[in-house]
């Protein structure tokens, strides 16, 4: 089962897709929070819910007016789930049965809506229960006021007690002292009847209701699921979300973005480098310059398949993805060290928990710049024999990193674009006169943070060392960089 933390969602952008969306119901909000993955034993229902996405973005536009009318009849239902419930155990009392005529209002307005919705949406496993014979009980009427009162022809014996403690009512206006005083004393015991009766007709009317009982909460969970998928689908049509295609192991990503990176980058004025990758089982590793974008891009595999996982669309061209029994994510921006143990300690601790409860399952595994927290020389050798460990594994692991020779030991090998395609010089006039943060802001936007797939053995590339040449670094220190790189 996948289970990432809050600060793992929020850090790769889950949170921020989930408060974009504009839920209208409160079945919807409940269904947000309640939010799980699916599994491999769900592939039917994530295929469901994920065609029933596709149908709105195909059908939307042909019913758009009938569809904002049912969206605005969901923002006026209130959650009564445990009031409906209740009703299974116990009578009601007036403010409870009051809520539960509203709710059925609001779904005898809905049901004309859906049935006029679904030839154009043609919705899979999405219905609405009819209510009316409810909506009756509680409005015999049938005047449609959200107003519950429990009337005087609601039972003889009613009528006739209020009648009295009308007229004993009018008697004590106009009475005074202990005439007044028996009045009162025989409109108590009249009141009491009277309640009395009102409690047993509020037992009668719950008892009435409960045959109803399950298709009022299979409306809920109908009201939550239209709703989500409503919005998934508008999510999908406003970051560019596609269909993806459920495969066995491969994991094949064409143009995939973040959205939480992109409206960051958009008000700034800068653009998106859109991230591609195909991986099959074993360990890719990711290297490039620690400015160059291996971490967005590790962010934005993981919100692209845990958004697969969940029935959304994932923000892409074009998706193949796997399910995963389980996902890791050990990034040392991740890692607690409220155990007193270092970075580099709880990112070996996560990684040994990692290996032990991955047996048996296929999970993605995504390691961003992975024992960084410890001296090169023995955190190039622990990722060297990570890389080799995981590529045997029947998982799918991404390894992001600047240390050298690791890729060698991997199933594929992707670069940061970095400043490959970049005319140094033609950078270096625009830097002239700039220093500073002004100077990493220049060379920042001229960076492409895209990946390219790397077919023969290569180390880091140098961008780090092109870095401090475009940033006016001081020669000397510049040609001790090279004589050490030649040297190596």
């Amino acid at each position: 089962m996948i289970t990432l933390s809050f600060a793992q969602k929020e850090s790769i952008g889950f949170q921020y897709v989930l408060d974009a969306l504009r839920i209208n119901s409160p079945y919807g909000e409940e269904r947000v929070r309640e939010l799980k993955p699916f599994g491999r034993a769900d592939r039917a229902e994530l295929l469901r819910q994920l065609s029933n996405v596709q149908r709105v973005l195909e059908g939307e536009g042909g019913c758009q007016k009938t569809l904002d009318r049912l969206l605005r009849v969901f923002m006026t239902v209130k959650n009564i789930r445990a009031t409906v419930q209740k009703c299974r155990e116990t009578a009601l009392n007036e403010i409870e049965l009051f809520e539960v005529k509203c709710y059925l209002l609001r779904c005898s307005e809905m049901l004309p809506l859906f049935r006029e919705l679904q030839p154009a949406l043609q919705l899979e496993g999405i219905s609405l229960k009819d209510t009316d014979g409810a909506l009756a009980l509680l409005d015999p009427e049938g005047n449609r006021v959200a107003s519950f009162y429990i009337a005087d022809g609601s039972s003889p014996l009613l009528r006739s007690l209020r009648k009295e403690k009308r007229a004993l009512e009018e008697q004590i206006r106009r009475a005074t002292g202990e005439e007044r005083e028996s009045l009162q004393a025989a409109r108590t015991l009249v009141a009491a009847e009277e309640e009395h009766e009102e409690g047993r007709i509020r037992k009668e009317l719950s008892e009435n209701l409960r045959p109803y009982i399950s298709d009022m909460l299979h409306n809920m969970e109908m009201i939550a699921e239209i709703d989500l998928t409503v919005e998934k689908a508008r999510l999908a049509r406003r970051y560019g979300g596609v269909m993806p295609e459920l495969t066995e192991d491969t994991l094949d990503m064409t143009d995939m973005v973040n959205p939480r990176v992109l409206d960051l980058l958009r008000d700034q004025k800068k653009t998106f480098t859109p991230v591609s990758i195909a991986l099959g089982k074993g360990a890719a590793v990711i290297t490039g310059a620690n400015m160059g974008g291996k971490s967005v891009a590790m962010k934005t595999i993981a919100l692209n398949v845990l958004l697969t996982h969940c029935g959304f669309f994932p923000f892409a061209v074009k998706a193949a993805v796997p399910l995963f029994d389980s996902v890791y994510i050990i990034s040392e921006d991740l890692e607690s060290v409220d155990r007193g143990l270092s970075s580099f300690g709880g990112e070996m601790v996560r990684f040994n928990q990692m290996v032990r409860e991955m047996e048996g399952e296929f999970p993605l595994i995504l390691l961003d710049e992975f024992a960084r927290g410890t001296n090169p020389d023995e955190g190039a050798a622990i990722v060297q024999a990570v890389t080799k460990y995981l590529n045997r594994q029947n998982a799918v692991a991404v390894l992001a990193t600047h240390y050298d020779r690791v890729a060698q030991w991997g199933s594929a090998h992707y670069q940061v674009i970095g400043l490959k395609e970049l005319d140094l010089d033609a950078v270096r006039k625009e830097l002239a006169g700039r220093s500073g943060d002004a100077g990493v802001e220049l060379i920042s936007r001229h960076m492409n943070y895209g990946l390219y797939r790397v077919e023969d053995a290569q180390d880091c590339p140098r961008d780090a060392v092109n870095i401090c040449r475009l940033l006016d670094m001081k020669a000397e220190i510049l040609q001790g960089i090279d004589e050490i790189l030649t040297n190596q």
